[in-house]
């Protein structure tokens, strides 16, 4: 199951529940998810925050020995233009471990 598949409305903080953009509210647990999952498999890895369109949004950047640095922003299509992800600024996350909602969709998708 792919990550973007496994977010439910239960998963997002209740500003967004209820949204019809099934991707909206949801980039900060999939970032951690992904975060967490690459530092599991050994590879480097940062959160990037940006506020773009008047909305907070956060993505990773993952580095990989052979192919160098690559930005996972699986959420960016609930905007109408796209992420300025260079502009984003590194920031860590509210917790060290995953979060609640951020473990529950690891889970859903074998991680």
């Amino acid at each position: 199951m792919l990550l973007v598949d496994a977010l439910t409305d239960d998963l997002r903080q209740p500003k967004y529940r209820g949204n019809p953009d099934p991707l909206a509210g949801h980039c900060y647990i999939v970032a951690e998810a992904l975060y967490h999952r690459a530092l599991a498999l050994g590879y480097p890895a940062k959160a990037y925050f940006i506020r773009h369109e008047g909305e907070p949004h956060w993505f990773v950047r993952v580095t990989h020995p052979d192919l160098g640095e690559y930005t996972f922003d699986p959420t960016q299509g609930q905007f109408a233009t796209p992420v300025p992800h260079e502009q984003a600024k590194g920031k860590g996350f509210l917790t060290k471990q995953p979060s609640k909602r951020a473990r529950i969709l690891m889970e859903r998708v074998g991680w």
